[in-house]
């Protein structure tokens, strides 16, 4: 069995024998590509999340003891100039997991830094925040690369949106592996503005949603290049690790496309690729 497919264990043996007949390895031995765009974003949409909690609060949480953060009361967050001087702009905001694993509220393990730019409040129509990882890991997974997020005010829908890019991303995996990502999306806040970590606690971060859409390209772990469009908008729940539902078909060079189904909402590791006219789940972990 190929390298490639190692991450497969039960689920790739009978991925192999459902597809031995068409004796295609193109076929088989590209399922990663669905597979590392998805770690990637899911990722860098964790970095998102750590960051949008932290901007919002705006220190809240060193005066109000009774909230704490979603991701967990061992990161220190540090501003500068402080919140306080709310006249001065931009600042620079450290959010520091220190140099060994701290687990948040719920499982996730993240260490080493992100560094946060902000040219004026996160809510503030035009401000952005641009963040840069400092030997920053997920779940042992080292993340590299820049991430930078623009207010562009509310939509016809009223809801408050973003462009988020991200260039020069870089995975390494637990095992070594490499990937590389970049992505041109827009996060939509579809609900849970109205409320705060500072209002109402974890509660108050963890209703927030948001519709996703954009594209992406990167090199997978195998080296194959591939580019992604996003088909119906990804739903991204923040104290989810997983998108919960939306669709992206994937390209990787010289091969067939093939579509992700991220399910109906459910949180969890698993999703339906189909590629030639054959479905099957996958792990996304």
């Amino acid at each position: 069995m190929k390298q490639s497919i190692k991450f497969l264990s039960v689920i790739s043996f009978l991925l192999v024998l459902a597809f031995s007949c068409k004796k295609d390895e193109k076929v088989d031995n590209q399922t990663n590509s669905a597979l590392d765009n998805s770690i990637a974003q899911n990722l860098f949409q964790d970095i998102k999340k750590v960051v949008e909690e932290a901007a919002n609060d705006e220190g809240a949480s060193n005066i109000n003891k009774k909230t704490g953060y979603s991701f967990g009361n061992c990161a220190s967050v540090s501003v500068t100039p402080a919140w306080s001087d709310t006249a001065t702009w931009p600042k620079v905001m450290t959010i520091d997991f220190g140099a060994t694993n701290c687990v948040d509220n719920y499982g996730t393990n993240r260490r080493g830094k992100l560094i946060i730019t902000l040219s004026d409040r996160y809510k503030n129509i035009g401000s952005v925040l641009s963040v840069v990882p400092e030997n920053y890991h997920v779940n042992n997974y080292m993340v590299e690369g820049n991430k930078t997020l623009t207010n562009n005010g509310r939509n016809a829908a009223n809801n408050l949106n973003w462009t988020v890019q991200v260039t020069n991303g870089k995975i390494t995996y637990p095992d070594g592996r490499i990937s590389t990502w970049q992505a041109t999306r827009n996060n939509e806040w579809i609900t849970g503005e109205s409320t705060t970590l500072f209002s109402d606690g974890v509660s108050g971060i963890c209703d927030d949603e948001y519709l996703v859409t954009g594209s992406s390209n990167g090199i997978n772990t195998n080296g194959l290049a591939y580019t992604t469009n996003i088909t119906s908008p990804l739903k991204a729940k923040v104290c989810c690790r997983w998108i919960t539902s939306g669709n992206i078909e994937i390209y990787p060079q010289g091969l067939i496309t093939r579509s992700i189904d991220f399910g109906i909402g459910n949180c969890d590791a698993l999703a339906t690729i189909s590629i030639g006219g054959n479905s099957f789940l996958i792990p996304l972990n």
